[in-house]
Order: structure tokens, then sequence, then C-alpha cells
């Protein structure tokens, strides 16, 4: 039996953190990223093929890869629902719940296959309650600013890795920077800290992001977003191509302004207004259906997240509005 290293008393201070909360999904199992979380599921359990959406970043396709997995995709609805899956035995379902917004197709999705061979992606839908099926995914690091760090809910017997990632230091410049400075200091430690993810094998998540997100203030984070959406989708509604259904427990990644008019998103970084990009390699990818290709391009992914206030949100609205004057 391995001897305890006594905890350290004394000498230099770490770095000081909200006490210690709740977990956001008791029972989770927890890695390094969702995607190794996702190879962990995969390799035991080894699926004949698994059916992905065309519509996805190309980090949930690298596991696939991995596991050595047959790949196949479908194509989705205007209303973001699984079209054109013929799912025979041994092969699962991905199905991603798209900037948190999507739990009525969630809905479609388990009603529609076999639960036991449905995986929802939760890394846009941090909030969402895990589903009865084969497993539910998330990545922390959509919503909050922790470094890394993946959770997979499921009942299935998964051992966990032994080690533990001891990299989130070196993932944690551009969260110090943009605290310190500004956005445009870290971007390039963001990247690189992004990069630094990709091909690794499962790990247990580090203690360090362990204790960040344990202090954080999920009730607040929650508000925030859902009121910043709320705000965004009473005035640009009437302009948005996607009607959304309507959720009292959806917690937004961002708010979707589909059919934004051309141009809008350089207009908006040029005044430091920075919108993300899900996914722009769609658009390129062979046999990529025209729903889908054009999504990255006449899609707007407006910031709601809990930073900001009204009074943040109100000029970016405004600009907007102008241009669709």
């Amino acid at each position: 039996m391995t001897a305890v290293e006594p905890r350290a008393i004394g000498g230099y201070f770490e770095l000081e953190l909200p006490p210690v909360g709740s977990p956001l999904h008791d029972g989770a199992l927890c890695f390094q990223s969702s995607r190794a979380a996702f190879l962990a599921l995969l390799r035991p359990l080894r699926p004949t093929a698994v059916w992905m959406p065309w519509y996805i970043c190309d980090a949930m396709i690298e596991p696939l890869r991995m596991a050595g997995t047959a790949v196949k995709r479908y194509r989705l609805d205007s209303d973001l629902r699984v079209q054109s899956v013929d799912l025979a035995q041994g092969e699962w379902l991905v199905y991603v719940n798209y900037f948190g917004l999507c739990e009525y197709q969630v809905n479609d999705v388990l009603s529609r296959f076999p639960r036991e061979r449905v995986v929802i992606d939760n890394a846009q839908a941090l909030f969402a309650q895990p589903r009865d099926c084969l497993a539910t995914l998330y990545s922390p690091r959509k919503f909050l600013g922790v470094p890394d760090g993946g959770y997979l809910v499921t009942q299935q017997p998964i051992d966990m890795p032994n080690a533990t990632d001891q990299t989130s230091v070196q993932r944690c410049a551009h969260l110090l920077s943009r605290l310190a400075q500004d956005a445009e200091a870290g971007y390039a430690d963001y990247a690189a800290a992004e990069e630094s993810l990709k091909n690794q094998e499962p790990l247990q998540m580090s203690q360090l992001t362990r204790r960040m997100l344990a202090s954080v203030d999920y009730d607040s984070v929650r508000a925030r977003r859902v009121a910043n959406f709320a705000y965004l989708r009473e005035k640009l509604q009437r302009y948005n191509r996607f009607t959304f259904h309507d959720s009292e427990t959806a917690v937004p990644l961002c708010y979707p302004f589909f059919g934004a008019p051309s141009g809008l998103r350089e207009a908006l970084r040029a005044q430091r207004v920075y919108t993300p990009g899900y996914w722009p390699d769609v658009a390129a990818a062979e046999g990529v259906p025209d729903f889908e290709s054009d999504l990255p391009d006449s899609t707007l992914f407006l910031p709601c997240d809990q930073r900001l206030t009204r009074a943040d949100l109100a000029p970016i609205v405004q600009r907007i509005l102008d241009r669709l004057a």
C-alpha cells in the first residue's frame, strides 16, 4: 500500500479561490477534455460505427479516428433535427445540443432512436441535465474560465485512467492575460492551449481544474446567461431565420443569429466584439449538405455570457439594428 504524502504546511501561498461548492454534475467521470472522455467511452464498448452530424467540431471526430471506429454522417433539417439515419445493430448516434438551446431536439432524438445507443454531446450545453441514454458529454471551458476538463455521465462501467493530467498550469496563461491585460494579449496562448488538447490519451481531470470548477457560482452564471439571451432574443428575433423552442431549463452558450447580414462579424470585430465561428471547416468538407455548409458563414454567434450586462449588449444590438435598417 502506497504511503500518503502529508499535506504541506506553511511556505508560499497558492492562488486564492472562493470556497468549494457542490459539483455541477454529481457523479460525472472527470477527464482532461470532453474528447478524451469520448475516447474513454469508445474503446471498451467498441461500437461498429458512430453516426455523427456534419455540423460538429472536428475535435469530436478525432476520438473516433484514434479508436479506429467507423464514422457515418447525417444531415440536419432547418430545425436542427436529425435526418437520414438508419441506425444498424451495434451503431451509435451522437447528437449535439447546439448552443445549449436544443432540448426539444434532444427529446426528439431520444424518442426516435434506442436510448442505449445515443450519446448526447452537451459541450455547448453545460447546464443541461444528463439524459437517460448511453452517455452525456460536457466541456466546461466553453462556458467558464478554466483551462481544460471534460465530464462523462454514463451507466456503463468505464475504467478511469490511472494518470492525472499535470499540464493544466501550462494552459492558464490566456486566462491570466485576459484578467490582467485584455483579450488580444492572451489570444496566442489561448490558441496554444487548445492545440495542446489534441490527440491526447484520456487522463483524469487535473486537481487545478477540479478546484477551479468547484469555486464557480453556478447559479449566478446561469441567471446572467439566461437574462442576456432573453434580451438579445427580444431585440433581434424578428430578424432571425431560426425559431427557438422555449425551454425553462436552457442555459445558452450564445445567441445564434441565423441569416445575419454579411460582413457583420467583421464590423463587430473592428469594435473589439469577438464572436466565435462554429465551425468554419465544415463548409469545406467533402459531401457536406447545403444547409450545414451555409451555417458557419450565415450565422452570427453573439456572446451572452456571464461577464456581460445589458449595458454591454445594448450598443452591440444597436449596431446590428443599424445594419438591418
